[in-house]
């Protein structure tokens, strides 16, 4: 006698599709990503349908998705307009490179008055040390070198153990990565960097708190001080992605 099949229980939330807030999520992080590599560049039109078609996904969780994108600042909701992709300019681009300074110097100082693992100073020097040495008609690729510059700056972040700090460098850093990039980077600015977060290790392990403020203020003025030039390229760049 053949025992009687256990009926299927009905799939969990987690088990059948995702729910309206997590697609809401999901989406979000999508449109994010676009935004910030400039495959949406600045004033484009964010259409409800259009994402929808695109994406597969039902009205709900993309206008979730647009609403915070709009209260992160990276997109404008415009009344009986729509959405549209925020407006890069010289201003906005300061103002992050303003907080990413302030943020930075408080880092460094407080660094500067505490213990710092010995394995975090012995690791970045390994890095930046050779540097010093690159050949001057040697190859820079643009991404890696500025992703190198952030991951240097959350390292020294990360160890006074203030995750809010940390995530607004992060926050920082997407916004600005593609302007950053834009930059010509060639080998005498990877030197020039090498040495600055070189000085920038030296000073926090001499307790020289000032020099160590110093040092990040000069550090981040090379990138700050072409935003012009930077956006220009970077709009160039956003077109020539599109074309392609």
């Amino acid at each position: 006698m053949s025992r009687p099949r256990r009926a299927t229980p009905p799939p969990t939330k987690s088990e059948g599709k995702p729910s309206d807030d997590n697609l809401g999520l999901q989406i979000q992080r999508k449109l994010r990503e676009r935004i910030l590599h400039w495959h949406y560049p600045p004033g484009h039109h964010l259409g409800e349908q259009a994402i929808c078609d695109e994406l597969s996904a039902s009205r709900i969780p993309v206008r979730e998705a647009l609403r915070a994108l709009a209260e992160q600042g990276l997109v404008d909701m415009i009344p009986n307009r729509g959405c549209f992709v925020k407006q890069l300019d010289v201003e906005n681009t300061h103002n992050l490179f303003d907080m990413r300074l302030a943020l930075e110097l408080f880092v460094v100082e407080r660094l500067a008055r505490s213990i710092v693992p010995v394995d975090l100073l012995a690791r970045e020097r390994s890095y930046w040390e050779p540097l010093l040495q690159i050949r001057a008609a040697a190859p820079v690729e643009a991404l890696d070198f500025v992703t190198a510059d952030e991951k240097f700056h959350l390292s020294l972040a990360r160890v006074i153990g203030n995750s809010y700090i940390v995530e607004a460098l992060e926050d920082i850093n997407e916004r600005l990565r593609f302007v950053r990039m834009a930059v010509q980077s060639d080998a005498h600015r990877v030197q020039t960097t090498a040495g600055e977060h070189l000085m920038i290790l030296e000073a926090i392990e001499r307790k020289d708190a000032e020099a160590a403020r110093r040092t990040v203020r000069r550090n981040i003025s090379h990138s700050r001080n072409n935003v012009e030039i930077a956006i220009a390229r970077a709009q160039i760049l956003a077109q020539q992605r599109r074309g392609r």
